[in-house]
């Protein structure tokens, strides 16, 4: 149910004046999800007379008993607006509880950006991987120190959204990141308002607002030659051997994401359910990737499956229902850094580096259709995929020295000399 993902606290308090501490005024706290705000109740009462424990004016006389009912209406009047937002299915915070209790009626001011961002880890929290989520809510905190900075107030309506915002927005990231020794750059800097505008854009379909303020305004995604083995550099690792067995595993799991293309989290979920032989005895892994749920289906070379079969009936990997035992991927990390240095590889050794390495060395520097390759590697897009294919100095070589075959056997197929008589004709 939803109500018990959020948790609202309503605490009716007594704080002594500036002028006078003998006298206090009452207010009614709201905490709801962490955050508070306070509303006065604009009503003064010695402050002797208030009882902590109670919430209440301590005192018999009618005008204390009035007094104490209306406080108690007061809750149940806050209760009653947070169960109005529940059933509507919206995003629960202090201040919107608040408004509404104020009569800042949403439809009023218009939704807040931090009702938006809370509505969408609500709605897609369990949707997206914890690794994404995890991304959002940076974007989050960094919208929050921007308010904060900028502002002095931690939200503003989405109505107020224009050009300037994001701008502005982008600077803040780029000179105050959240943590002082790792700097939020370029792509990383878009990435953060990527999220902010697919959030802006669902508001957008949800009716919260009726513009999009990232209409004019471009993302300016710079485009990297991604990295990736050779052939060589593949055999490299392969025939090196390693007495340390956690860095000997790092290795097999390693070389088996070179040959699937599977992820380091897709491996670590790697189930033996996920492995299916067909009629022709050929081994498949079919899954749903854990980032995007996609499914993938992926013919296993017969080294891929060696390295199956070395694991899979391992203690812990069995104990975990897995093709493979578990280890993290700091482990990971560390045991490349070490299997890179070790086999003369000065590329940047990460687990994703394998799967470059599939979707280029392995496959479409081998002839496999753009097509195929994107459905062993689970993209939702082909223009995903389009990223691996790019054009190097080797592919540029070979392309340049296949034409200038072609063309000098043409020329050979059509003679040279001043008599004869040039015919068209195309390179085949």
């Amino acid at each position: 149910m939803y109500e018990n993902k959020q948790h609202i606290c309503i605490v009716l308090l007594c704080r002594p004046t500036k002028k006078d501490t003998t006298v206090g005024g009452i207010y009614v706290r709201i905490t709801a999800n962490g955050k508070q705000t306070e509303i006065s109740l604009n009503e003064k009462i010695p402050v002797n007379q208030w009882n902590v424990q109670k919430q209440e004016v301590n005192g018999r006389t009618p005008q204390v008993k009035a007094l104490n009912t209306h406080l108690e209406n007061v809750r149940f009047k806050i209760k009653e607006k947070y169960r109005a937002l529940v059933d509507k299915d919206l995003p629960i915070t202090a201040k919107g509880i608040k408004d509404v209790f104020l009569g800042n009626q949403v439809e009023q001011k218009g939704h807040s950006l931090s009702e938006l961002v809370a509505y969408h880890a609500k709605m897609q929290g369990e949707k997206l991987s914890p690794g994404t989520m995890k991304n959002y809510v940076a974007t989050g905190e960094y919208i929050r120190n921007f308010l904060m900075s900028k502002f002095g107030k931690d939200d503003m309506y989405l109505k107020e959204l224009n050009h300037e915002f994001i701008t502005e927005l982008e600077y803040f990231i780029r000179t105050n990141p959240l943590k002082l020794h790792d700097p939020c750059e370029g792509n990383g800097i878009m990435k953060h308002l990527e999220r902010v505008k697919k959030m802006v854009r669902w508001s957008r379909q949800l009716g919260w607002i009726h513009y999009d303020p990232f209409l004019d305004y471009k993302l300016n995604f710079k485009k990297y030659k991604r990295k990736k083995l050779d052939l060589n550099e593949v055999v490299r690792i392969e025939e090196q051997t390693f007495t340390n067995k956690s860095i000997d595993y790092v290795k097999n799991l390693f070389l088996f994401s070179c040959y699937t293309g599977l992820a380091y989290a897709d491996v670590m979920a790697l189930k033996p359910e996920n492995l299916e032989t067909d009629h022709n005895g050929r081994l498949w892994c079919k899954i749903y990737r854990q980032k995007n749920e996609e499914y993938a289906a992926i013919p296993v070379l017969s080294i891929a499956e060696s390295i199956v079969e070395k694991y899979i009936n391992h203690p812990k990997a069995v104990n975990r229902g897995t093709v493979f035992p578990y280890t993290s991927n700091q482990e990971v990390n560390r045991s490349l850094k070490i299997i890179g240095e070790v086999c003369g590889i000065t590329k940047y050794m990460s687990f994703h580096l394998a799967r470059h390495t599939f979707a280029t060395a392995i496959t479409l520097k081998n002839g496999v259709p753009m097509e195929t390759v994107s459905k062993m590697l689970g993209h939702k897009r082909i223009s995903t995929t389009q990223i691996y294919a790019d054009v190097d100095e080797e592919k540029l070589t070979a392309d340049m020295a296949s034409i200038e075959r072609k063309f000098k056997k043409f020329v050979r197929s059509k003679g040279t000399g001043s008599g004869h008589k040039h015919q068209k004709g195309k390179l085949e």
